[in-house]
């Protein structure tokens, strides 16, 4: 009855020490007296703890001494740490020494657990003594050996099972794991294990055995242990079992259960019961407030065994009957069962504890809506995009530098794509500005220097697109004894790409031009850029265009000529993979005389990028670090225009002409400077509706609406760190402009929403004309990266967030907007 997994072959292994001993005759020919007094030894640790973190060694104490001399002092590891025989020696004489001793360990080293130093002072006559010390190494690289099953407490009969499961767990990999019982005689085997014979080891085993219980009475201990790739030895906590007679048993079974005190209708419960007649079924019941049943399901066993864990989905989607789980959040109460292989059949019931009278007291727990589906190979998720056409998500997973697929309608992961070096942001492809979109997303391989095509319905990656490199300068003039000097500061922002949206130029009736879809991106800073360390920039790149087309934002730093705090500015795009035309592009021209505030350029790293959903307009937030400074938002549009013009100046008789390109979609400065002047110190995410008409950004204190104007048109109060934020799909409200049906506008207030992650685990609903909370819709984990809301079949609404513990997606009923239409505006007459 024993089941290995994740285990190649079956081995043992056994562990053999040798002593070597000197030979020496009895002979004493001159009469002399051999030293026969024993050198004395001690092993204390110094820092006062029997657990030590590896990152500082590890550190004890060598005290010896000898009525004559040492000679040898030698040192042996064992356990989470092998090395060994170290030996010191002693040439002069020495009667006693005193040694502070520190074992440093590389980065990433396995070593951890518990370690067994034995100390041996050895004389010049051979005489020897040891002493031994163990130390706790902690270290989470370490190897780790958890004794699963029996748990402390379990009991036992004979002629009955016990259950044993061991997991161990180890970077560099698992070479062996089993267990071991003792006195041996209670059982009919003491010990057993499994291993891997040949490398790669895995990183985990997990070996379920079962034993058969042979004594009558007393107790007996297991407990776990392993072996990992460099001979380590870790073990488990120890439990203790013990046996019982199961004659005559009239006691029901001791039963216990672990759940959540937050759940999914999906999420499991574990169950644990033990008698010394054996378990015949083991189960969960859930009850509504009214003590009525609504789910119960279990388990059926032979008796046989006298310990058994079982964990269940509880499964609380499907409810019928008397009651359902209804609307989110509902209290429930949870216990488990089981019932032993006596002749009576006990049933015992787990709880959570006593009242004074010994009523057994029962666990509530709060189910919450939404099931969280685990990344399928772990990761880190940066940004998500979703298509609902095809009715999926795309994640960016950085870890693994590839696309997780995700599909709305099979609520799973249904494929993987792998792209650049560590994908952050993501963007759909355009077609048209009516919001409709390509089988294409958009990839910044925050990794390098470029931006992955992928093609989402063959499930690969179409192309790279390589992005050039900016070179900045300060320009600054002066005339000594009528000469004119030139003083160029340059700023090299070879940056990499972090967060993409895709806007497009338009013929005005929604197609987009072809040759002018533009990926409008942030970059992540790099810490030895010349002039600018830590800080990043915002560009655009034209991705169909038959010529290179760039563009650095430095419009949003325009500024009035003053000597004392502006500067000339000069901008040349560098693509050094390209020889002649478009290799090395002046963008903005020194002669043309652009003034600009240089330090107002650059951006704290973080910066969001977000396109609407008809594709017109990009939405930029200033993010992280940004220090004592206010955060900035700054507005795109692509049909603003692009000035493309040729400056021409004449400086001491000579003649200075180069190009110099403007866009006219970069919010000004001075719209900048508003929107600073009415926000806090630091944005954490950013959302735009579907026409760029209404933007959001959270910050520190507040959620703050914008027009495309950076016009503030007020404040929510779903402040915080989390960047989760997004709008109903359908969200075109502008409260300065039109709306339901403000100004004569047919707009349905039901999709006048916005929605946020709290830090506390749940998603507010606003509305975007009242600014207040319409509803919260509770989940079990707070989401901490992108929350994407998505159009679902008759209306639904399926909003997808990442969380610790994967990716969680909610399906709701359509909203009911608790706010009245705004029937009149401001600007309205009576």
């Amino acid at each position: 009855m024993r089941h290995g997994r994740g285990v190649k072959a079956l081995w043992g292994i056994a562990v053999l020490a040798g002593t070597v001993w000197a030979c020496e005759t009895t002979r004493n020919p001159g009469g002399i007296q051999r030293d026969l007094i024993a050198p004395q030894i001690t092993l204390t640790n110094t820092t006062g703890s029997d657990t030590e973190d590896i990152a500082a060694g590890l550190r004890f104490q060598i005290d010896a001494s000898d009525n004559l001399s040492l000679k040898t002092i030698r040192l042996t590891y064992t356990g989470g740490y092998i090395a060994g025989p170290v030996d010191s020696n002693f040439t002069a004489q020495t009667q006693r020494v005193s040694i502070q001793k520190t074992v440093v360990f590389p980065k990433n080293s396995g070593a951890g657990g518990n370690v067994r130093i034995v100390g041996r002072a050895i004389d010049g006559a051979g005489n020897a003594s040891e002493d031994t010390l163990f130390i706790f190494l902690a270290n989470v690289q370490a190897l780790q050996v958890i004794l699963v099953a029996p748990s402390s407490g379990a009991v036992a009969s004979s002629g009955k099972y016990v259950p044993i499961d061991v997991i161990a767990v180890q970077a560099s990999g698992v070479r062996r794991v089993g267990w071991l019982i003792a006195p041996a005689g209670q059982v009919a085997l003491a010990a057993d294990s499994v291993s891997n014979a040949n490398p790669p080891f895995p990183d985990s085993i997990e070996f379920k055995d079962s034993v058969l219980v042979t004594g009558t009475t007393g107790t007996f201990t297991v407990v776990g242990f392993a072996v990992d790739s460099g001979n380590r030895v870790g073990t488990s906590t120890q439990a203790t079992v013990t046996i019982q007679s199961a004659a005559n048993d009239l006691t029901p079974p001791q039963v216990a259960h672990v759940v959540a005190n937050r759940v999914e209708v999906k999420d499991s419960i574990t169950v644990h019961a033990t008698d010394p007649s054996g378990i015949t079924v083991l189960g969960f019941e859930v009850r509504n407030l009214a003590g009525t049943l609504i789910r119960k399901d279990s388990l059926t066993f032979g008796g046989t065994t006298t310990d058994i864990v079982r964990t269940f989905s509880m499964h609380l989607d499907q409810i019928g009957g008397v009651d359902t789980i209804g609307t989110f959040p509902k209290q429930v109460v949870v216990n488990g069962f089981a019932t032993d292989g006596a002749a009576a059949k006990n049933r015992g019931v787990s709880t959570v504890g006593f009242v004074a009278g010994g009523t057994p007291l029962t666990d509530t727990i709060t189910v919450v809506a939404g099931i969280t589906h685990p990344l399928p190979l772990g990761g880190r998720i940066m940004d998500a995009a979703v298509d609902s056409t095809r009715n999926e998500v795309y994640l960016t997973n950085i870890a693994l530098s590839r696309l997780e697929v995700f599909g709305l309608a099979q609520d799973s992961f249904v494929a993987q794509i792998p792209v650049g070096s560590s994908p952050w942001g993501i963007a759909l492809w355009p077609k048209d500005t009516l919001g409709h979109y390509a089988d294409t997303v958009v990839v910044a391989n925050s990794g390098g220097t470029n931006l992955s095509i992928v093609d989402v319905a063959a499930r690969r990656e179409r192309r790279r697109h390589r992005l050039p490199n900016f070179e900045v300068d300060q320009v600054n003039t002066e005339i000594k004894n009528g000469i004119i000097h030139v003083k160029i500061t340059p700023h090299d922002f070879s940056d990499r790409p972090q967060y993409v949206s895709m806007v497009c130029r338009h013929d005005g009736t929604g197609a987009c031009f072809p040759d002018s879809i533009i990926a409008v991106y942030s970059t992540t800073p790099t810490i030895a850029q010349e002039n600018q360390p830590n800080r990043g920039t915002i560009r655009w790149e034209n991705l169909t265009s038959a010529t290179p087309e760039s563009h650095f934002f430095w419009e949003h730093a325009t500024a009035e000529a003053d000597p004392d705090a502006t500067d000339t500015l000069m901008v040349i795009a560098d693509r050094p993979w390209l020889t002649g035309v478009g290799a090395n592009d002046t963008l903005v021209c020194p002669v043309a005389g652009e003034i600009v505030f240089f330090d107002n350029i650059p951006f704290a790293d973080t910066t969001f990028v977000r396109n609407s959903g008809d594709f017109t307009h990009a939405f930029m937030g200033e993010g992280e670090n940004v220090g004592s400074r206010f955060a900035r938002a700054l507005n795109y549009s692509a049909s603003a225009g692009l000035v493309n013009r040729t400056d021409t100046d004449t400086i001491s008789g000579v003649v200075f002409s180069c190009p110099t390109q403007i866009d006219r979609g970069v919010s000004p400065g001075i719209r900048v400077s508003d929107f600073i002047s009415n926000t806090a110190t630091k944005v954490t995410g950013i959302a735009v509706n579907f026409n760029g008409h209404t933007n959001v950004v959270r910050t520190t204190d507040s959620i703050y609406a914008l027009d495309v104007g950076l016009r503030l048109g007020g404040t929510m109060a779903g402040s915080g760190a989390n960047p989760g934020m997004d709008f109903h799909p359908d969200n075109d409200f502008d409260p300065f402009v039109g709306g339901t049906p403000f100004y004569g506008g047919g707009d349905n207030p039901n999709n006048r929403l916005v929605f946020s992650a709290r830090v506390d685990g749940g998603i507010d609903v606003w509305d975007t004309y009242n600014f207040a909370r319409v509803t919260t819709v509770p989940i079990r984990d707070p989401v901490i990266g992108p929350l994407r809301v998505a159009k679902g079949p008759g209306g639904t609404l399926i909003l997808v967030g990442v969380t610790v513990r994967g990716v969680v997606t909610v399906r709701l009923p359509a909203i009911v907007n608790i706010f009245p239409s705004i029937y009149r505006g401001v600007n309205a007459t009576r």
